[in-house]
Parts: C-alpha cells; sequence; structure tokens
C-alpha cells in the first residue's frame, strides 16, 4: 500500500533526502512523515472525515494541550540529530553575507514562471492586499471576514483562494462575484487521503496535495507560446504549509512597498482598518522592507509548554536544535505582515522550511515559522530589513485563542456596553483573530 501510495504520489526528492525521511535506522519513517489521521497512530480511513471539529486548517490557534503520545515522542528522538543543511551557525555569524532563499519556482527549474491566474478579479499593483486561504466555508464564513472588512474602509484588494466553483457552497460564487476588488482563485489540488488513496479536494486544508497548474516552462523556441504545464516538484504536504507557496506567487503581482497581511479567514473579524497608520516607505527604490510578527498570549503558555508547538518544532529540526526555544512565547503563523519585498522574501523562507525538513505534520508551517524567527534565521536575508515582534493584545493582529479559559468579558477583552474586542490598552483591536474560541463573541460575529 506504501508502494503504490508513493508512486502516486510521484515524490522528487534527491536520493539524499530520501534516505533522510526513511529515517536513521532504515525504518519507514512513518513517525516523521504522518499523513491525515496517522497524527497519533490510532486512527484508521473510516476517521479521515473526522480530525477536527470543524474540519479546518488547524495550527496552534485549535490548541487542546498534552495529547502527545508514544508515537510523538519516538518522532522526536529520531530527529534529534538532524541538522539543517547549509545553516549550522548561521544564526551567530553576524557578518555572514546577505542571505537568498531560493524562488520556490527554482524547484521546477531556472526558467519556470508561475502560471497561475485569478479566476476572476485581477491584482491592483500599487494597493495594499490581504491574502487568505478560504476553501469550503458556508457564506457565512465569507460575510464575516469580508463585510467587516469593508466596514473599515479599507480600499486595497482582498486576494482569497476557494474551492473549484462547481464545490462552492450555495450563494458563496454569487456573493464573490458581486465584491469590487476582490482576487479569487480557485486552485487545481491533486489530494490524498490518510492511506494514500486519491481524494476529492482538500477538505479546507487538512489534506495532503499537490498543485496542479501552478508552474510552468517557457518555450526557448517560441517566446511567445503558452509555457508547458509541469507537475509539482513537491511531494504531497498539508495545504496549511503549501498556501505558503501560493500567498508567495500572489504577492509577485505587488509592487515592493506595497503593505500584504497573510491571516486565516475562518476565525478572523475587522474592527478598524489595519493599514491606516503603517508606516511608508518614501524611497521606492528601497531593496528592503519591514516584517510584524504576532504572538500568542505569553502567559497561557510557553513554547515548551505547548505539546503541540514543540512537537512541531522537534519533528521538523530536532530537539537540540530548538530546545533554546522552549521558554519563548508562540508566534502565531497566521497571522502576518509586511511590505512586499519582506513578505516575499519570508514566503521564500516558509517554502525553504518544507524542502529542508521534509516536515508533513500537520501544524508544522507553525513551526517553520517559529524556528525562522527564534533562530534568526530571517536576518540577514535579502529583502527583510527589520522584524517587529508584537506582543498579545499589543499590535495590530490581536490573536485570542490562548485566552479560551475565560470569557474575554470577563477579561475586559469585550467591551462592556457593546461586542468592541480591545487590546490591553483599552484601544480596539484593528484585527481580532480567533475570535470564535469565545462563546460569546463566536455568537455575536
Amino acid at each position: 500500500e506504501e508502494a503504490a501510495f508513493w508512486a502516486k504520489v510521484k515524490t522528487k526528492t534527491s536520493d539524499a533526502a530520501k534516505e533522510q525521511l526513511q529515517g536513521e535506522d532504515g525504518q519507514d519513517g512513518r513517525d516523521i512523515l504522518v499523513v491525515e489521521g496517522d497524527l497519533n497512530g490510532d486512527k484508521t480511513d473510516e476517521d479521515d472525515d473526522e480530525d477536527d471539529e470543524d474540519g479546518r486548517i488547524s495550527t496552534a490557534d485549535d490548541e487542546d494541550e498534552d495529547d502527545s503520545t508514544d508515537e510523538d515522542q519516538d518522532a522526536t528522538d529520531s530527529n534529534d540529530a538532524r541538522k539543517m543543511a547549509g545553516r549550522d551557525g548561521a544564526a551567530d555569524d553576524a557578518s555572514a553575507e546577505m542571505k537568498d532563499y531560493p524562488s520556490p519556482s527554482e524547484m521546477v527549474g531556472a526558467d519556470a514562471v508561475v502560471m497561475l491566474e485569478p479566476t476572476f478579479g485581477r491584482h491592483r499593483p500599487d494597493e495594499d492586499a490581504i491574502f487568505a486561504f478560504a476553501e469550503g466555508y458556508d457564506i457565512k464564513i465569507y460575510l464575516a471576514f469580508v463585510e467587516s472588512l469593508k466596514a473599515t474602509g479599507f480600499a486595497g484588494d482582498i486576494v482569497l483562494s476557494v474551492s473549484s466553483l462547481s464545490k462552492l457552497k450555495p450563494g458563496v460564487e454569487d456573493y464573490l462575484r458581486a465584491q469590487p476588488n476582490l482576487v479569487v482563485y480557485t486552485v487545481d489540488w491533486k489530494c490524498y487521503t490518510g492511506s494514500g488513496k486519491l481524494a476529492s479536494g482538500p477538505k479546507e486544508g487538512m489534506r495532503m496535495c499537490q498543485f496542479s497548474g501552478m508552474y510552468g516552462t517557457p518555450d526557448v523556441d517560441s517566446p511567445d507560446a503558452k509555457p508547458t504545464a509541469a507537475e509539482d516538484p513537491r511531494e504531497a504536504r498539508p495545504v496549511a504549509t503549501a498556501r505558503y507557496e501560493l500567498y508567495w506567487a500572489w504577492s509577485l503581482a505587488y509592487h515592493s512597498h506595497s503593505w500584504i497581511m497573510l491571516i486565516d479567514s475562518r476565525d478572523t473579524v475587522f474592527q478598524t482598518d489595519p493599514f491606516k497608520d503603517l508606516p511608508r516607505e518614501s524611497d521606492d527604490q528601497a531593496a528592503d522592507g519591514t516584517l510584524y510578527f504576532f504572538e500568542e498570549n505569553a502567559e497561557a503558555t510557553t513554547i515548551g509548554q505547548s505539546s503541540y508547538n514543540s512537537r512541531w518544532l522537534k519533528t521538523a529540526y530536532g530537539v537540540d536544535n530548538v530546545s533554546s526555544f522552549f521558554d519563548k512565547p508562540v508566534v502565531c503563523s497566521g497571522s502576518t505582515m509586511g511590505e512586499k519585498v519582506a513578505i516575499e522574501a519570508y514566503l521564500r523562507a516558509m517554502v525553504a522550511q518544507f524542502d529542508e525538513t521534509h516536515c508533513k505534520v500537520k501544524g508544522c508551517d507553525q513551526g517553520f515559522h517559529n524556528y525562522l524567527h527564534y533562530s534568526h534565521s530571517l536576518e540577514g536575508v535579502k529583502g527583510i530589513r527589520s522584524i517587529e515582534l508584537h506582543e498579545q493584545g499589543k499590535g495590530i493582529i490581536n490573536n485570542l485563542g490562548l485566552l479560551r479559559d475565560k470569557p474575554l468579558r470577563e477579561r475586559g477583552v469585550l467591551k462592556e456596553g457593546s461586542n468592541e474586542i480591545l487590546n490591553w490598552d483599552g484601544r480596539i483591536s484593528p484585527v481580532a483573530h480567533q475570535f470564535d474560541r469565545d462563546d460569546e463573541l463566536k455568537t455575536i460575529v
């Protein structure tokens, strides 16, 4: 069955990478490459459609602590000795030359191009933009996301990846087509169940998938001809991981100093224009820009106290390479902002983390994000001038997920006499992320 699975996926890794995936002792590496339904080693094919309470993309946002198993510890032990190729000591070398992560398309070939185009809508390069993966949802999710954003006066682009038009739920296509400044992509995914069988769609980001039609190679003899479509050069991975490659392709449509937000769509509501007071680069030719990262609540948990976050990091990088981060706050991978030149560089780095670790555990994208920050692997990267880390409740995006142990109204986060969500200083949070962890707020939105 496993041989048939890998034949279908058509993995295109190097021999060295394949040996790494197989594990130090020649075992099949299932503890590292666990696919949907296999994370805890106790699910069957029948569980493929029961992974999450609502089938959503799941990161640390959705965390309920301590469901780790002996299999998880085995995964950790088997990875302790793994090193990041070519990265040892990079964080300590302040005088290192400026780094430049490879373009995700280079795995297809040096001349490969992005072929993916919007299904409807058009990018406006001079505008700011918000990117979100939004496949498989009921219309109420799109209404909460888009209408709350429109109500703030935001006039930039909203760029969404949604299900194929034939699979959109009732009313969704008509609603999205009626919205101004909305750019919609319907990505053609080739997806697999946990047992390696071909599946219908990504199941709202939960399945292992590959892109179809993402890249192409031009005909050198016919430069005006349409490029020839290329197969996805990467093995099937969680769509929660693959979305960063999608965001990278979208970012190419914008000018260097337009601001871009990457945000989860299902659990986000907007209260004021998040781009209104951002610093603007006066030099259009400046070759670098700023990134904004946003923490989870540091009092609620640290990386080491979180069985999920620590497991994702240990599985991808080995405990020796990440244990120094365990006393640090979790940085949320579902909420990031930056100038396009910096966002594009960050997205290259996120894709490179999968290429280097081959971590296919659902949630490893959060591990990648935290590793890049705490290992200082984004310092000295071409395109990134600075990174600003905002504490929970003290920035543009307020990550609420780890505050679930007490109602937000009791904490003073949900304003008395109104339904406004507040930062700790009493000002309105421009963006409330993970609002649905609070029962009252979920009902209000």
